[in-house]
């Protein structure tokens, strides 16, 4: 795919984006628990609002995979609170599931790799668990995660959090990792199609009214893990299409219609 980049994880959010950021190098993730890069991208809290809200259900429900306060306290009781700089991997695609992390403070990323792409799949925040599913799943990690903030975590065994699941909450994430899954694979589809138009119009898909251009190409580059140029071809695309109008400086979403037609291939 022409114009792909190798840095994800700078999610975008409204048209006031502000100072106090965090800065991350993500480009690669090597074994050692720390991210390098050549590049040095920041999250301030309006950007990491606009990932947040990217990334989430449309309609706001809560994550299937938050604790409740008795799982909470459990797992404050049984884990290792640390602090952890931004950059900081969590998880390691391919490695095995050792432990499950409780976001304490802070954030982290959920990335895929997809085609040489590093899409964002999904964010952890506070008082959420990072990758519990597939500990629980016995598989190997399929994503990396990283800390896009300075975070607080409490890092749990996965030995004691599968033996409390299984003991204490099983009906609870039976239902909860099905549904996370689901989450995460609906995104995989979403945001792998072939082309660049596709893919934007299926991110699109998940917003609704008009929004300022810059910010708003910023969003779709980040979450989608393409370059500027790419992003501005897609939306002119889907203008000739009349899925969107692109003047006044603003994208306006005028026929979803249309965007499902580009986002299944069928236009």
């Amino acid at each position: 795919m022409g114009g792909r980049r190798r840095v994800t994880t700078h999610a975008a959010g409204d048209a006031h984006v502000a100072g106090d950021a965090h800065a991350v190098d993500v480009d690669q993730l090597p074994a050692g628990h720390q991210a390098c890069g050549s590049r040095r991208v920041a999250w301030s809290r309006a950007r990491l609002a606009g990932a947040v809200s990217a990334t989430r259900c449309v309609r706001g429900a809560a994550p299937s995979n938050r604790p409740l306060r008795d799982e909470l306290d459990f797992f404050a009781a049984a884990g290792k609170r640390r602090d952890v700089p931004a950059g900081t991997a969590l998880v390691h695609r391919g490695s095995p599931m050792d432990e499950v992390h409780l976001l304490d403070r802070g954030a982290a990323a959920v990335l895929g790799n997809h085609r040489g792409r590093r899409p964002i799949l999904a964010l952890t925040l506070r008082g959420e668990l990072c990758c519990a599913a597939p500990a629980l799943l016995h598989q190997k990690a399929p994503w990396d995660a990283v800390a896009v903030t300075n975070a607080a975590v409490i890092t749990v065994p996965v030995d004691v959090f599968i033996s409390a699941v299984r003991e204490r909450w099983v009906d609870r994430w039976t239902t909860r990792t099905l549904s996370w899954l689901a989450a995460v694979g609906a995104r995989i589809d979403d945001l792998d199609p072939p082309e660049p138009a596709a893919q934007v119009a299926a991110l699109l898909l998940r917003a609704r009214g008009a929004f300022a251009a810059k910010p708003c190409r910023r969003t779709i580059s980040d979450l989608l893990d393409l370059d500027d140029s790419s992003v501005r071809d897609a939306l002119e695309v889907l203008e000739v299409l009349g899925a969107v109008d692109l003047s006044g400086r603003r994208v306006a979403i005028i026929r979803t219609d249309i965007l499902r037609r580009v986002a299944a291939g069928t236009s």
